[in-house]
């Protein structure tokens, strides 16, 4: 069985209980995704073979390195034999890459879940009824006539290295359980201002913190957080590192960006600050975890002065962190 995700970071996160509850019930899963996001899968216990879509190779290589790529993958998935394909992604990519498979069963996404025509290759489709995305993704096993896990579980790799790493790193600057806070994300509009992110440090004085950043963009503006508050600087991390660092932290303050899916994967208590997508969709959720919604467009990728991040005040984000904070 393969199930086809190909990113991003959070995306791939909210489908790893899908695997989980196909692994439970006797399938060999594998995985088709983007080779950046492989990390988060390489050592799952749930995952018998991981397969790594070349995204820069076939974004930027010429049409032969390109046409070169796709034969090598479609190879790949041939020589495995895959009685079924779920397209958990559900949008043309992914549609060709179930057809790529070779199954002769392809399941997936109905519309409007699924988009651009990509229930159009399927045999068997899952009408979208759950709110939140890890509900629609583990309803895919009702394709195959298995009922919906009652409980989540993310069989995420051990990562054993970058924990032992993560703990002395953290023990070196004196940075036990420290509060972290992950500035960035992927869309301008799921960014809480900067100005709110030194606040928040310069109110937290009494605890160990560490500011985390991903791209160099962000880099730039956690340098800033950091020496307006006082807060240590993460290094750059892998994804497996900061995983590692993630499941020391006391708890994590993060924008609705990948660290923040992960570290509720993780069991790491976290807020959530969400602002474009509703939190009821993608927010973690149970006794450890906070969502602070901000008011605006939603699914505005790019326009700032339509997604009001800056709502979202300090005094609620420290009251969320008094509720959840190990």
């Amino acid at each position: 069985m393969l199930i086809v995700r190909l990113g991003a970071f959070g995306d791939i996160v909210h489908t790893l209980p899908l695997a989980a509850a196909l692994h439970a019930a006797g399938h060999e899963v594998g995985w088709l995704c983007e080779d950046r996001w492989a990390c988060l899968l390489d050592g799952s216990p749930a995952i018998a073979r991981i397969h790594a879509l070349p995204r820069r190779q076939l974004r930027a290589g010429t049409l032969r390195e390109r046409w070169a790529a796709c034969r090598k993958l479609h190879a790949q998935l041939l020589n495995v034999h895959y009685e079924v394909v779920l397209d958990a992604q559900g949008l043309a990519k992914s549609a060709l890459c179930a057809l790529m498979s070779g199954a002769p069963r392809r399941y997936g996404h109905a519309w409007p879940r699924a988009r651009e025509g990509a229930w159009l290759v399927l045999q068997r489709a899952c009408p979208p009824r759950a709110v939140h995305v890890i509900d629609q993704q583990c309803a895919l096993v009702e394709t195959l006539g298995l009922a919906p896990p009652s409980a989540w579980r993310f069989p995420l790799p051990p990562w054993e290295a970058e924990r032992a790493w993560a703990r002395a790193w953290l023990a070196e600057r004196g940075l036990e359980r420290a509060w972290m806070c992950n500035v960035g994300a992927g869309w301008p509009t799921k960014v809480w201002p900067p100005e709110r992110w030194s606040e928040l440090l310069l109110r937290c004085r009494d605890r160990p913190r560490l500011v985390l950043w991903g791209t160099a963009s962000e880099r730039e503006v956690a340098e800033r957080v950091a020496a307006a508050s006082g807060a240590a600087l993460a290094p750059p991390t892998t994804i497996p590192q900061l995983a590692g660092l993630l499941a020391q932290a006391a708890v994590l303050v993060s924008g609705d960006t990948g660290p923040l899916h992960l570290a509720f994967a993780l069991g790491t208590p976290a807020v959530g600050l969400f602002g474009p997508v509703p939190a009821a969709r993608n927010g973690p959720r149970g006794a450890r975890w906070r969502n602070l919604q901000a008011p605006g467009a939603a699914w505005e990728r790019r326009e700032r002065r339509r997604v009001d991040m800056a709502a979202i005040t300090v005094e609620a984000v420290l009251a969320a962190i008094a509720e959840v904070a190990a």
